[in-house]
Order: C-alpha cells, then structure tokens, then sequence
C-alpha cells in the first residue's frame, strides 16, 4: 500500500514541544528502550508544524555510543492514535544527528492515523529522505536492527510493536509491489545493504532507457 504526502512544506519547519499525555503509555516506551540501550543517551524530542500539532506523540532519539556511531529515532505515542488491542510506533535510522529525522517520522505518524501502517506498506516522502539521496520512499518492515526482546512491549491496553521504516528507492518500492517484501529483503541481504547510508546504490537496477 502506498502513501503520498501532503504538501512538502507541511512538514518543513519542525520545532521541539514538550511532553504530552498518555503518560503512562510513554514512560513505559522510554523505560523500555533505556532498558534495551543501557548507558546509551536518550533524547525526548517532540514537534510542531504548520499542518498539524501532536502533543501526544514526540521522538526518542537513542545517540550512538560511539563517535561515527548510528542514531536511533522511535516514535513514542503512535500506539494509542488508533483503537484497538495492537498499536505500533516507528523507528528510523541516520548516520547523523538531524531533525530530519522527527519531520519524517511525523510524516509516518500522520499516515499512519489516516489509515493503519503495516508491514510492507510504503510512504511517499515526495523528495530525498536526505539531502543528496536516491530514496525518497519509507518501507515498513520488521525491526531486524533491534534486539528480539525490543520488538514488542506489552502494555495493559495494548500490545505495542515496533516497525522499521527504511528508505528506499522507487526501484526498490516497485520490485516490493511485482515480487513481495520478502523477496525485495533478500536483496537487501545479499547485498549487505547499509540502510542508513543516504548515497547508497539501489538493490534494483533502474530500467535502461
């Protein structure tokens, strides 16, 4: 299932909000990820921009341990914008600390409460994910890059899942639609695919001219 954005400039200009409600349901999403990173900073980041307000969802940023390290971004509040037993929050990875990150995470969030994200489904991000790439696509997958006792957290009205959301090109999201998820992440497999890195070579070669 494909997503196209709203305007562009919708998400342009993100800045930090403070914590919002469902306290609970985030204390416990923090608790959990400090749990699954010891030692590891964690950053509570929340946004606002022009096309909408959500106080009750921010971003949990998990800085790498090392210098050059990766940086982790996890939504915190996805899970309870729909009704139901199951919920799901969004990890995206970049090589570098960015607010790019939270803009395109609110992106995710946002479709997701139109219509339930799930595994396999694709957002459109309408431009490069960063600056310079050939992505300009968000793939929801299974969170492979965390440890398996992170990828779920049961809470007492919900069971929480993480979703990966990697970018991709529109080659790969293509290849994904005609042959399956599956079989697009055994390309990714075989090629050793470096997801963070924003100049990185599609998996699916680009249809000669």
């Amino acid at each position: 299932m494909v997503r196209l954005p709203p305007p562009a400039a919708a998400f342009r200009r993100v800045s930090m909000v403070g914590p919002g409600t469902d306290v609970d349901a985030q204390t416990a999403i923090e608790a959990h990820l400090r749990h699954g990173f010891p030692g590891q900073r964690v950053v509570v980041q929340g946004w606002r921009t022009d096309a909408m307000s959500a106080p009750n969802v921010r971003v949990l940023r998990v800085d790498p341990e090392t210098r050059g390290g990766l940086w982790l971004h996890v939504s915190s509040g996805a899970s309870a914008s729909r009704e139901g037993p199951d919920g799901s929050e969004f990890v995206l990875v970049t090589p570098f600390k960015t607010l790019r990150a939270v803009e395109l995470l609110a992106m995710v969030v946002y479709f997701h409460g139109v219509q339930e994200l799930a595994v396999g489904d694709t957002v459109s991000v309408g431009e490069p994910w960063l600056p310079g790439s050939g992505c300009g696509h968000l793939l929801v997958s299974n969170p492979y890059l965390l440890a398996d006792e992170l990828w779920t957290l049961p809470l007492p009205d919900r069971l929480v899942s993480f979703r990966w959301v990697i970018p991709i090109t529109a080659q790969e999201r293509a290849y994904a639609r005609e042959q399956g998820l599956d079989a697009l992440e055994q390309r990714f497999e075989e090629a050793g695919l470096e997801y963070w890195d924003p100049h990185r070579r599609s998996v699916v070669p680009a249809d000669p001219p």
